[in-house]
């Protein structure tokens, strides 16, 4: 299974970082609801009923190539079949990820200055646009 891939993220977990809510089960839907990726893989991951996928497969292969899902959510872990070039495409969820990471190493809540980002946008748009 290999080839270029794009999600739909509507299923995507990212922590709500309203303070009202400070529940790790607590959460919000990505702003961009798609993500972009490159999957090579042979593997096949069947989710277990309770399990949340990272997204559905709006073109690719995802977790088996069959049930049209892409990776696991788990509390605080992301697993996925969408190898390197996942966050360079995504910058909204390595963001997430590098929040996450240093919430988890500081104890507190961290708020990141947001970098500009619209050639990675601009790429991530193109991606969907010719590979859905």
């Amino acid at each position: 299974m290999i080839g270029n891939i794009v999600v739909q993220s509507s299923a995507i977990s990212l922590q709500l970082s309203d303070k009202k809510q400070k529940k790790s089960d607590d959460w919000r839907l990505m702003t961009d609801d798609y993500l972009v990726g490159f999957e090579n893989h042979s593997g096949k991951t069947y989710l277990m009923k309770e399990s949340q996928p990272l997204g559905h497969v709006v073109n690719g292969f995802g977790n088996n190539g069959e049930d049209k899902t892409e990776g696991c959510v788990y509390k605080n872990a992301i697993g996925c079949y969408m190898h390197g070039s996942l966050l360079p495409k995504n910058p909204e969820l390595a963001d997430w990820l590098i929040k996450k990471a240093l919430e988890i190493k500081y104890g507190k809540e961290i708020e990141l200055n947001p970098l500009e980002n619209s050639l990675e946008s601009q790429a991530r748009i193109a991606a969907i646009q010719r590979f859905s």
